[in-house]
């Protein structure tokens, strides 16, 4: 979808859904030299020469013609409609256009395999249904395979639950537009109800929308922070939600397999964060104690929806138990492939608490079971936590035997040296050469005494450092806005939003939290040298940073890191400490440590590397 057609329709302040919805059916049956319906239910969205909108109806199809070369179809009204709901909206439900070759992909999945008289009788559903794309889908499905007229086929097969009016309004406008662009005008009876899917174990339930074969969808992408306190509420009700914060499509797996009956089927294209992430224990736990029978298509880094960063899958779930193993593939091209090679892990083999680390499991498996784990080597540190950088961090324009200077708005304010330290970002060293480079300073309003900080008071701050302390002042409305208010715990107003980072030990390995190739690290030998935004591995021993540098420069270290780091988009992954810190480490004698820091050369330290490793994984 062009912005260039959303421009417009902001620009004409077409904000009202009745309006909407008739000047995008009416464009529809112009577009398509369809009749004029006899249904009296599409008749009320159609335009006529002599209504006022007509004119508008006009520019509409001009444009629309524009966006849509090939002619308005019914897969271009998914689109639009899902387009046209407001971003506030689309923060609130959840609702993404889910692409027409991901849906395809998904019913053939869970569809295939059926005989036409299974068919003719199948209870299909989507239980966060927006405006139908899927419920097209599957009613096309059924009557191209069983000629089964779609009169029946809503009535009998095709069923719908959202939370939203207007999403299921709209699917009865594409349902009734599917029929009518294949001969069928009539008034049909939908089984679509406007209801909150998360209120499903409510007694007051409809059991009509229960009891399905097959569940299809697009689980509802929200975050925890984004919901009401309602809808966390009604998450504490499910036993896949109780751990972390879960987000709002965690509930939908629980939900969907309860509203399946005994031989159903889910497939699902959704978020892959609960493969890994602390929120999706609960969901894990769920999965391997019931056994389900469980497929997953891994896009990782792959972006399948269009100008939205989420990182996703395909989910397909077979409600019979006692099955051994989970199948698992990646695709992160896209591929969306029918023939796909699957390989298979025994739930008993998979650590709930830790994560699933499905792919490449084997070889993933005794890297984490080497020797001692990363995290257990040496202690990691992420940078000092300002919550406002711009205010603390800066790179001097000027100073003198007293002060750094520092350019604010175009205002020249002096800071004493005192109470500043050096301090770098990780995140840039991985392609810089001399940390010097990176080198910035940080306003630190704090003495450290005993390995504890503890921040100056306004007096102090007033008798020590008068100059920055009124530099502070002019950012104390600012300051004070930080954790969206909430800064009366604070010990001071000029205070870090967090304590973390603010001693550390002498020695520091730095790394970023993001790369896209092999990582190029520093080890500082800086008490006072401070990070922000990276993190650093932390030792009073050198010795111990200099082994875990050999490491994590080393291709064997990113190839289990592309393995089984979160990925982004550009090839990037993470380096956070739930993606590396499992990784382990061979018990090295003296000699060994000896014999791998005397070797400079990084290809040779990559031989010496693989040999101790080859020699563990043969085992």
């Amino acid at each position: 979808m062009q912005s260039s057609f959303l421009s417009y329709l902001k620009r004409k302040i077409i904000s009202d859904e009745q309006t909407v919805n008739k000047l995008f059916v009416s464009a529809f049956i112009g577009s398509n030299c369809l009749k004029h319906p006899k249904s009296a239910y599409l008749e009320k969205y159609v335009i006529n020469k002599h209504d006022e909108e007509f004119d508008l109806l006009q520019d509409v199809r001009k444009h629309l013609s524009a966006e849509f070369r090939d002619g308005l179809t019914t897969e271009s009204l998914v689109k639009l409609f899902e387009f046209v709901i407001s971003p506030a909206n689309r923060i609130v439900s959840g609702a993404v256009y889910t692409p027409i070759k991901v849906r395809e992909t998904i019913l053939q999945n869970v569809l295939g395999d059926k005989r036409e008289d299974e068919l003719r009788t199948l209870r299909i559903a989507d239980i966060s249904c927006g405006c139908g794309g899927f419920l097209m889908d599957a009613a096309l499905w059924i009557h191209k395979k069983t000629r089964k007229p779609y009169v029946e086929i809503f009535r009998d097969n095709i069923f719908g639950i959202d939370i939203q009016d207007y999403a299921i309004e709209r699917a009865k406008i594409l349902l009734s537009l599917l029929a009518l662009s294949e001969g069928e005008d009539a008034d049909f009876d939908f089984n679509l109800l406007c209801r909150d899917t998360l209120d499903y174990i409510k007694k007051d339930w409809n059991i009509k929308y229960a009891g399905f074969d097959v569940i299809v969808g697009n689980p509802p992408y929200v975050c925890s922070r984004n919901l009401t306190e309602e809808t966390h509420t009604k998450l504490k009700k499910y036993e896949v939600c109780s751990s972390g914060h879960p987000d709002l499509y965690i509930p939908f797996f629980q939900i969907a397999i309860d509203m399946l009956n005994e031989e159903g089927r889910l497939g699902y294209i959704t978020m892959n964060s609960f493969l890994r992430s602390v929120n999706g224990r609960a969901i894990r736990n769920y999965f391997s104690h019931n056994r389900f029978s469980i497929r997953i298509v891994d896009f990782r880094g792959y972006q399948v929806f269009e100008s939205k960063n989420t990182y996703t899958c395909l989910f397909y779930l077979d409600k019979r138990r006692n099955s051994e193993n989970v199948k698992y593939t990646v695709d992160e091209q896209g591929v969306l492939s029918d023939d796909v090679l699957y390989t298979s892990v025994q739930y008993d083999n998979l650590d709930n608490e830790k994560g699933w680390t499905l792919n490449n499991f084997d070889t993933t498996r005794a890297i984490e079971a080497t020797g001692v784990q990363i995290k257990d080597f040496c202690p990691s540190r992420h940078g000092i936590a300002t919550l406002s950088n711009n205010t603390y961090i800066f790179k001097p324009i000027d100073e003198d035997e007293s002060f750094f200077y520092i350019n604010d708005k175009g205002k020249k304010y002096p800071i004493e040296k005192n109470i500043c330290r050096d301090i770098v970002n990780p995140n840039k060293l991985n392609t810089v050469e001399d940390i010097n480079t990176l080198m910035e300073k940080v306003i630190f309003p704090y003495r450290v005494e005993y390995e504890r900080a503890s921040v100056y008071s306004p007096d102090e701050m007033r008798c020590l450092f008068p100059k920055a302390f009124a530099y502070l002042k002019t950012k104390k409305e600012l300051l004070l806005k930080r954790d969206k208010g909430e800064t009366k715990d604070y010990p001071q107003w000029y205070a870090y939003g967090r304590t973390q980072s603010l001693v550390m030990p002498r020695y520091k390995l730095f790394f970023p939290k993001f790369a896209n190739r092999p990582l190029h690290c520093t080890i500082c030998d800086a008490p006072n040298l401070m990070l922000y935004n990276g993190l650093a591995f932390v030792n009073t021993d050198k010795r111990i940073l200099r082994i875990i540098k050999a490491l994590i420069e080393s291709e064997l270290f990113w190839s289990y890191i592309q393995t089984n780091a979160k990925p982004y988009a550009s090839g990037y992954y993470s380096l956070s400490g739930v993606d590396i810190k499992h990784f382990g480490i061979p018990r090295f004698s003296i000699e060994e440590e000896e014999e791998l820091l005397s070797i400079n050369d990084k290809l040779e330290i990559e031989k010496w590397l693989r040999k101790r490793y080859e020699a563990i994984l043969q085992h």
